[in-house]
């Protein structure tokens, strides 16, 4: 009885969270509305033993791992060289970032303190705030622990209402230049010429991510309980890699997932077709809601302003970084601004946003995919390029100047 109430109530949560996103338009996202409504109740009185009691936290960790090799086929491998200008914003936004965060934060106040937040702020959210925790902690830096630890509480719910907002004016911008009508004309009148399997499916496609080789895998073999099988097998293989290397098992989960589309072993989207896609999401937050039980109103206010200062620092670098190099490039600035707040907190808010936003500023089924496919190529592809080079950069590198102070 008691794993059923926690799993209800938890699951209750995220409902709610839900129908916040939904009437507001997505102004505030599902997932940061439900991470809101879960540290309120905790600090009224609610028990904090639900996400385990539920049985989803034991899991939580094996479902960010599936995220982050979905993330690795979210995008077909040709398109990193095809959006190029995607990388090049990334690369800025994540400089952007840590420019104004250590750099400037640093000398306001105490570049100890930016650095020990500057992996959870610029390079991955909820994932790179609990590397940063398990490196300082390695460190022997246990006092900073608090700050990338409430950064990682807050950052979904700071981060991602901003980029929709961001994202809305792109958005809304194509609708109201009825953009998706003028696409769809220039479709008609000049149609794509594409490259075919010897199955009729198109190189570079969601069935055929490969532009060159032809995916070996039966289609019809690739759902459900397989594909949950391809999942555990990329997540373990980073496993060992991570044992052999020393290199986080984030970065070897996600590369597997590409390496895995650009050879012809995988498809795209893996979670979505093994049809659990919400249900590893609602694992993920639920796994994150039991790292925030510590996060209480003490423990905010001890800590609130190197906190605030380096979100608000994180949020005009990011935003700044990928929004003027996105507009120097030829693409909108709006756009390119959300791409680099998107590396505040990565997947699946990303997902969440994008998704989100687009559907709730369309006015019909095709426009929403319009939108979304206007929009998703550089969103994914700033995040997926940005988390690599952040993680790698934040916590395998400048965590280790934390020595020296």
């Amino acid at each position: 009885m008691d794993i059923v109430l926690a799993a209800a109530i938890c699951l209750g949560i995220l409902g709610v969270g839900e129908m916040v996103s939904s009437f507001t338009k997505a102004f505030v996202p599902s997932m940061a509305a439900a991470l809101i409504l879960y540290m309120i109740l905790t600090w009224i009185g609610m028990p904090t033993r639900f996400p385990e009691e539920s049985g989803f936290a034991y899991i939580g960790e094996l479902s960010m791992l599936f995220l982050i090799v979905h993330l690795g086929t979210s995008v077909p491998p040709g398109d990193y060289i095809k959006e190029i200008k995607s990388v090049i914003i990334a690369i800025a936004a994540l400089a952007g970032g840590l420019i104004t965060t250590v750099g400037i934060g640093g000398l306001l106040f105490g570049f100890d303190k930016m650095l020990a937040g500057a992996g959870a702020a610029c390079g991955g959210g909820a994932i790179a705030g609990i590397l940063a925790i398990q490196k300082l902690t390695d460190l022997g830096v246990v006092a900073l622990i608090g700050i990338p630890a409430i950064i990682m509480c807050t950052v979904d719910l700071y981060g991602q209402p901003i980029a929709s907002i961001m994202l809305k004016k792109f958005t809304g911008r194509l609708r109201a230049q009825d953009q998706y009508l003028l696409e769809a004309a220039a479709r008609k009148s000049a149609p794509k010429e594409e490259r075919l399997t010897a199955d009729g499916v198109p190189y570079g496609s969601e069935d055929n991510p490969s532009r060159k080789i032809r995916c070996w895998v039966p289609r019809k073999l690739e759902e459900d309980g397989f594909v949950l099988f391809e999942l555990a097998i990329l997540s373990l293989g980073a496993y060992w890699l991570a044992n052999l290397t020393g290199v986080s098992n984030c970065i070897y989960a996600f590369f597997l997932g590409l390496i895995g589309c650009a050879v012809g072993a995988l498809r795209m989207n893996l979670l979505d077709r093994s049809h659990s896609y919400g249900f590893v999401i609602s694992v993920f937050i639920i796994w994150i809601m039991q790292s925030i039980n510590d996060c209480t109103p003490q423990a905010l206010l001890a800590s609130l302003l190197p906190v605030v200062a380096t979100l608000v620092l994180a949020t005009l670098g990011l935003a700044l970084g990928g929004g003027i190099c996105g507009k120097l490039l030829g693409y909108d600035f709006w756009l390119s601004a959300a791409a680099g707040m998107g590396l505040m907190f990565l997947m699946p808010g990303v997902m969440i946003v994008t998704t989100e936003v687009t559907r709730r500023s369309a006015r019909n089924e095709e426009e929403a995919k319009f939108m979304f496919d206007s929009a998703a190529p550089c969103m994914y592809i700033v995040a997926n390029a940005g988390y690599i080079m952040g993680v790698a950069i934040t916590v395998s590198c400048l965590l280790n100047l934390l020595k020296f102070f």
